[in-house]
């Protein structure tokens, strides 16, 4: 097997302290090395010719995608593999790697991208990070740049498809200060960005979420849901005036569709958040995302008290979501446009076919769900609230209320937990407990609907 020749490719500035662990983690396996330098004041280069790079220097113009591509200009090799100066890759056999290499179907590949030491909160996805070096595949947008959208035409045209590769990508943890710095900048750049290109609707989307906070994909009602949801409305109406056949190719519009449908329902705003995920579902009736969304619309609607009404209208909603979730489970990987967290194919469905065996009173099926959640990640939030509204349902208060306090002490994001528990106390007449409960939900989801009206809602 002729050996493919593959290129790094990194940009950085002042990253002394990982430069040398993200190079060294790839030497065996590429044959040169990039680093575009934007204007380091310490020993960055120094340490990244120390590894045999070539260091390039390039003026910062608040640009990430001008700066990556700059990198892929330099390179020479048959393929490019792109690590960012905080990142390592896990180690692989050389003999595996040129065995992805040599895939005459592949395009490029996504890696698993994962923290080190980030913990139980953190969740598994994937980025396009390897991929064939052709001038018609570089990056796009100055800031959350991506190469995905250049690289799923160039693999159209060419018959080729974008692959899931079994390595994984570590990003070191930062410190917080480090973080709220690089937020900060983020916000500059999209506000520039649209400034720059008012019609375009990726920057009220990035700008958006970059406000969201996240449990499991769900969005969670923090102080900022409300700004964030202006943005995300704002790249909404943007989308709506491109041509349907334009929208479809937009890889991360199911993403957007995703998370509009989440934010409203956060916020209570169920009717709205239906009407958006039924538009999501005409351009993309398949994608994970959109089929989970849905089924989230309709749980809510289940649970409201003017939603499907009669035995029978309940059971066609239930029987028609627990369709949609048994079909994500058997699908197979999304192989282009966005990667799909694996999370979301195999897990979060089982999390709402639990909830739809309780809505159906089916306890036994419920536990047996939500348990099967729990083999996958212990440490899932929902699985822990779905086995606690199990005890709650079979009439269980103290087994219930154990469970919501494990909930929490899982993840305190989780709000539903937060709001359940308190209810439940205050049935039980635990009023103190309730009270420093409800004080919880006010200070960490000030943006929640019973927070915002004063009513404590029992769903």
């Amino acid at each position: 097997m002729k050996r493919n020749t593959v290129s790094l490719c990194l940009i950085a500035r002042d990253e002394e302290a990982t430069i040398g662990m993200a190079i060294k983690s790839v030497l065996a396996l590429v044959d040169e090395v990039i680093v575009v330098d934007t204007g380091s004041l310490d020993n960055t280069r120094i340490i990244a010719e120390g590894y045999g790079a070539k260091v390039f220097d390039v003026p910062w113009e608040d640009d990430f995608a001008a700066a990556r591509n700059a990198a892929l200009d330099q390179a020479t090799s048959q393929w490019v593999l792109v690590l960012d100066a905080d990142e390592f890759l896990e180690p692989v056999r050389p003999v595996e790697f040129q065995r992805l290499l040599h895939d005459p179907a592949a395009a490029g590949y996504r890696l698993r991208m994962a923290g080190q030491g980030a913990g139980k909160d953190s969740s598994m996805t994937s980025r396009v990070r390897l991929f064939r070096n052709v001038p018609e595949v570089r990056y796009r947008y100055p800031i959350h740049e991506r190469l995905a959208p250049s690289l799923t035409e160039w693999a159209n045209r060419e018959n080729l498809l974008i692959l899931d590769a079994n390595m994984a990508v570590v990003h070191e943890c930062n410190d917080s200060a480090r973080r709220a710095t690089r937020r900060e900048r983020n916000q500059r750049i999209l506000r520039k960005a649209l400034e720059l290109h008012s019609g375009e609707p990726y920057f009220p989307y990035r700008l958006a979420c970059e406000g969201l906070s996240l449990l499991d994909g769900e969005v969670l009602p923090v102080a900022g849901l409300g700004a964030a949801l202006v943005h995300l409305r704002a790249a909404w109406e943007k989308v709506g005036h491109l041509d349907p056949a334009h929208q479809a190719t937009l890889t991360w519009l199911p993403d957007l569709g995703a998370k509009i449908t989440s934010s409203l329902l956060a916020a209570g705003e169920v009717a709205e958040a239906g009407a958006k995920i039924e538009r999501m579902r005409e351009i993309f009736p398949d994608h994970p995302l959109i089929v989970l969304q849905t089924v989230a619309v309709d749980c809510a609607r289940l649970h409201r008290t003017d939603g499907p009404r009669g035995r029978t209208a309940r059971g066609k909603v239930i029987a028609g979501a627990r369709r949609e979730l048994k079909r994500i489970l058997r699908a197979k990987a999304v192989t282009t446009g966005t990667p799909v967290d694996s999370r979301a194919r195999k897990l979060y469905p089982l999390r709402y076919l639990g909830e739809l065996a309780l809505l159906e009173g089916k306890v036994t099926d419920a536990v047996g769900l939500f348990e099967k959640a729990l083999s996958l990640d212990p440490n899932y939030s929902c699985g822990w609230l779905g086995l606690a509204e199990c005890s709650r349902f079979a009439g269980d208060s103290k087994r219930a209320l154990k469970l919501y306090l494990r909930t929490v002490t899982e993840n305190e994001g989780n709000h539903r937990a937060w709001i359940r528990g308190c209810d439940l106390m205050r049935q039980m007449d635990f009023q103190d407990n309730a009270s420093s409960w409800w004080c919880k939900v006010v200070e960490k989801f000030p943006e929640h609907p019973a927070v915002l009206s004063g009513v404590l809602v029992s769903q």
